[in-house]
């Protein structure tokens, strides 16, 4: 196919929000940046310790303008950085989204995390099993990655149990914020067949 007959990742429709029973799972938009920067803060120890992103703690400002950008990004469908807020309560419980995708292809790959207070729920598997339908089935996709660093046992175990078939390791590509050098192990699902029983709509 040729450059000129590809389709423009623009008019990609991209229905939102994504519920699922626990959240409702949305693109960040003008005045998320307080409740990204509290989700941040609660969460800091954790992130800083896995997430090259999070070398520091930075202020509310930052976060809003972090929220701004990916509100653009979305709409430039560049990437599609995604805010679960519980359904009961409406706390801001998950940060994830659909990164590095390949809209020629459909690939994507989902990242997440859960901020500390409400860790060890299933969020995480809950979010993520959503992603996978979604992907697959509004947006087409025709692979789903996901990776985690050694070590990062919690992130490897909703892999797991959401079925992702190993693809390999990437040895010593990163270093962690401490300065330790990390591998990458890198999963993939191709559809979205036999996947815990979830209520998604979008």
């Amino acid at each position: 196919m040729s450059q000129d007959t590809k389709q423009n990742p623009v008019l990609i429709d991209i229905p939102m929000p994504i519920v699922t029973p626990r959240l409702t799972i949305r693109p960040p938009r003008a005045g998320d940046g307080a409740a990204m920067f509290k989700n941040k803060l609660d969460s800091f120890k954790e992130l800083n310790k896995w997430m090259p992103w999070a070398k520091e703690l930075g202020t509310v400002e930052q976060s809003e303008t972090t929220a701004r950008e990916a509100q653009a990004n979305f709409l430039n469908r560049t990437d599609i950085m995604l805010l679960g807020f519980l359904n009961d309560g409406g706390d801001l419980a998950v940060s994830t989204g659909l990164h590095r995708m390949d809209w020629d292809l459909r690939i994507f790959e989902i990242g997440y995390y859960v901020t500390t207070p409400h860790a060890g729920k299933g969020l995480a598997t809950e979010s993520t099993n959503a992603l996978i339908r979604y992907a697959f089935n509004a947006l087409a996709a025709t692979k789903v990655k996901i990776c985690h660093s050694t070590g990062n046992d919690a992130s490897r175990r909703v892999i797991e149990k959401l079925g992702f078939e190993k693809e390999g390791v990437f040895k010593r590509d990163a270093r962690l914020n401490d300065g330790t050098l990390t591998d990458h192990h890198w999963y993939a699902r191709f559809d979205d067949n036999n996947l815990p029983e979830l209520k998604v709509t979008w």
